[in-house]
């Protein structure tokens, strides 16, 4: 299998982030595996053999989302091949994926929200860099690798914006509220000097003075979350999740929330529509008189 050279494409080529790349490299490494174990060729797979795979996922109790993404990963692989030359037509092309069920995602309460902001230590250079990635996080609705990746040439203090690189290197800009550019300003001009080690663009550090990895910044969320008295899962997509449920509760358009998430697509913003529409329900019960 020409998996290695694959994984370069998606990274290079198509700028999928490392948490992507990992993610097809699993999914190609078990099919390369039952490959193996059934004697096929992965070059030479048919797509019966390819639904025979899938199929022995779902027997042994795979999530549903877990089996379409892998078939997801052949579709995507199977093109690279046909692209290249090496196969003449992609068998994965006519899989169908299973029925998804609809799973709304975990957000977070105000009162949660301003509990975790609130949880830092900011009279420390680490408790400020860390007050400043929690503000920012809430602001932007930013992606963990965003985060991670953000330089410091592309937030603008004085027009409190933050320019934010996505998905296939796609940039878009991101309003900051007051005291997210406030909590950022303080990091930058007082913590982030003392943090730096090597010269570095990187906005956030560690102690070490290197740029924060995806892995780090999802352990500090975690950290501040149980400080916070937060007894549910919290990650960085917790807050991306509760911006944008919280934008079209206070009555963004979906188009605004597509533009701000950075997502290609409508659709995939819509399943926020679902999230806003149950918490007006909640407060219609709680509230009507009639209710």
């Amino acid at each position: 299998m020409h998996v290695d050279e694959f994984i370069r494409h998606l990274e290079l080529v198509r700028g999928l982030s490392a948490h992507s790349c990992r993610a097809y490299h699993n999914d190609l490494t078990a099919f390369s595996r039952w490959c193996e174990r059934n004697e096929i060729s992965s070059h030479e797979a048919t797509h019966r053999q390819l639904r025979l795979y899938l199929g022995e996922l779902t027997a042994a109790g795979y999530a549903r989302a877990t089996i379409a993404r892998a078939m997801t990963t052949l579709r995507t692989y199977y093109d690279y091949l046909v692209e290249k030359g090496t196969i003449e037509d992609n068998p994965a092309l006519l899989l169908q994926a299973p029925k998804q069920g609809r799973t709304l995602p975990k957000t977070l309460t105000q009162d949660d929200i301003t509990t975790l902001l609130e949880s830092p230590d900011d009279s420390t250079p680490k408790g400020m860099r860390d007050a400043a990635l929690l503000e920012l996080m809430y602001a932007t609705g930013a992606r963990v690798a965003e985060l991670s990746g953000l330089n410091v040439d592309r937030i603008d203090l004085q027009n409190n914006l933050v320019l934010l690189e996505g998905k296939g290197n796609k940039q878009r800009l991101v309003p900051l509220y007051p005291a997210a550019a406030a909590a950022v300003d303080v990091y930058l001009k007082q913590a982030r000097e003392v943090l730096q080690g090597k010269a570095s663009q990187a906005v956030f550090l560690s102690t070490r003075g290197n740029r924060l990895s995806e892995d780090a910044i999802r352990r500090i969320v975690k950290t501040h979350a149980r400080a916070a008295g937060i007894t549910t899962p919290v990650s960085p997509h917790t807050f991306r999740h509760s911006f944008a449920t919280d934008l079209l509760s206070g009555g963004a358009d979906l188009r605004s929330v597509q533009e701000l998430l950075g997502h290609a697509n409508l659709s995939t913003t819509q399943i926020y529509t679902h999230i806003s529409a149950a918490h007006l329900k909640e407060v219609h019960k709680r509230t009507h008189p009639r209710a």
